[in-house]
This record gives C-alpha cells, structure tokens and sequence, in this order.
C-alpha cells in the first residue's frame, strides 16, 4: 500500500522550462551589466596622455566603491569639446560655464553629497587638446569650490 499514486510517480516524459529561463534571466542580466560597464568605463574619442605615477608625486587612492562618494566624469575631446560622460549615454555641453551650472543645480537638489570633497570629478583629457578649454573648466570648477582630477594613463616602462 503506498500513499503516493502510482500515476503521480511515473516520469511524464516532458520538457522542464524552469532551468531554461533561469538561463536565459541570467544571460540577459551578464549582457545588461556588459553594455552598461563598458559604457561607462570608456570613451572611444579620447586618447590619454601617458604619465608615470612617481613623476606625479601620486600616493593618494580613492575608494570609490564607497557609497559616500559621487563620481562624475567630464571629457575634453582634441578640438575642445565638453562632455559629461554618465552610464547611459555622452551630454554635449556648450561650455565649462554649463558644467559648472549644472554642478550647482545637482549639488542644490541634493544629488551630490553636501561636503563637496566627496563629489570626485575626473577629467579625460585628449592628449591633443589645447590648454586654453582645459584651464578654463579646471579653474571654473574649483570656482564653485569642487576639486578636479586629471585622468592620465600610466606607463609601466622609463620612457
């Protein structure tokens, strides 16, 4: 005598969709972090200057996996452009006068955090730009009272 019908114990012969679309949900979720790291990871138009850390007297490293820290990304392409680089997509914008603005109204809607130390702006740098656009948004953000930090490739060899 068995509790269980001997109809529930026999193999249905049926194909599982379960572990299908578990597989499926995880490949799409690898190829959504994909396309959203590389997105903002890189910016194809900018070339970096290269640079030794130990020339730059660079001993300070940041955290910034730490949720108390904002991390913007600015660029400055060969002909002088500005960009805003964020996780979606590149904001043109027409001048550092523009990004300072925007900087304001974020830290003033409370998107940035209230000690400006912990907003980290990083700037990429094309290593064909001129002076004049970079000093300009360097000395336009320090204005407002954020720090800026130039975004350089380091070189391993004694070039």
């Amino acid at each position: 005598m068995s509790f269980v019908p001997i109809d529930e114990l026999k193999d249905r012969g049926g194909l599982t969709l379960a572990p299908m679309i578990d597989f499926l949900f995880l490949m799409l979720a690898v190829f959504a972090s994909l396309a959203v790291t590389r997105v903002a990871m890189s910016d194809t138009e900018i070339n970096l200057v290269k640079a030794k850390t130990e020339s730059l007297g660079v001993t300070k490293q940041i955290n910034l996996a730490s949720s108390q820290f904002k991390v913007i990304n600015l660029s400055i392409s060969d002909e002088g452009q500005y960009k805003w680089i964020t996780e979606i997509r590149d904001h043109e914008m027409a001048s550092c006068g523009e990004i300072a603005e925007e900087l304001l109204r974020q830290y003033h809607r409370g998107l940035l955090p209230e000690d400006k130390s912990k907003t980290q702006i990083f700037l990429k740098i094309d290593k064909k730009a001129q002076w004049e656009p970079i000093l300009k948004l360097i000395l336009s953000i320090q204005e407002i009272g954020f720090d800026i930090h130039p975004v350089y490739e380091p070189t391993l060899d004694s070039d």
